[in-house]
């Protein structure tokens, strides 16, 4: 599937906008919950599959898709009240249908059938989706270990602390910018970390010299 420069403009800006605000609304959403609401992740699951379609085209979407559903098909079957090790599986998978979520964004921001502004909102909303899906990793590594990670504020009602810590510490370790307010004690923990922030280095690195080397083509076939 082709698309022209400004809907691609158009469908990255959406993506990017939708993104952010479910970010910003997390407080509300997720409120005090250890796990976000079924709700939320069908609404994200949508939303991925939607843009991984217009992005992407069948294919992309369909990779999205499958596991999201097996995902959410897996957590439904436990009833209405799942244990917390019901949420691990589950949650690799949904973490799994980020991260090709992200890579359908990350392409398209460095196709050479994108241009302009739409490059910085699909890479914009790829960096987002890699931040949500290590929040997810890190979330299921801590179900599995409860000494992976030093959450503040937990107690006996909620050992591993609120969704929404685990989506602060994933984009301050994307981020390197580690306020040490909550940190990786375990092995699994710590290389999770790692392979973040690496990420967090290297995906702005080569998504601005991608950038820069796509407006030089640009100018160049515009002056010839």
């Amino acid at each position: 599937m082709s698309m022209h420069p400004l809907p691609r403009v158009k469908t990255g800006l959406m993506i990017l906008a939708f993104l952010l605000v479910g970010i910003c609304t997390v407080p509300l959403t997720a409120r005090a919950d250890t796990f976000p609401p079924m709700s939320a992740s069908i609404f994200v699951t949508i939303a991925n599959t939607t843009a991984a379609y217009f992005v992407g085209g069948r294919f992309w979407a369909l990779l999205v898709l499958l596991p999201s559903v097996i995902a959410i098909g897996m957590l439904a079957s436990e009833g209405y009240d799942p244990s917390l090790h019901d949420h691990v599986i589950p949650g690799f998978i949904m973490a799994g249908a980020n991260v090709i979520a992200a890579i359908t964004m990350a392409h398209a921001a460095l196709s050479r059938k994108t241009h302009g502004e739409a490059r910085l909102y699909f890479g914009a909303a790829s960096y987002l989706l890699i931040g949500i899906a290590f929040a997810t990793i890190h979330q299921r590594i801590a179900v599995l270990d409860p000494w992976a990670y030093r959450v503040p504020g937990t107690t006996a009602e909620m050992p591993l602390g609120r969704w929404v810590d685990y989506l602060w510490f994933s984009f301050a370790t994307l981020t390197t910018s580690g306020f040490a307010d909550m940190c990786a004690s375990s092995s699994w923990a710590r290389l999770a970390c790692t392979l973040e922030a690496i990420t967090g280095i290297m995906f702005p690195a080569i998504f601005l010299a991608r950038l820069v080397s796509a407006a030089s083509e640009e100018e160049e076939k515009g002056t010839t």
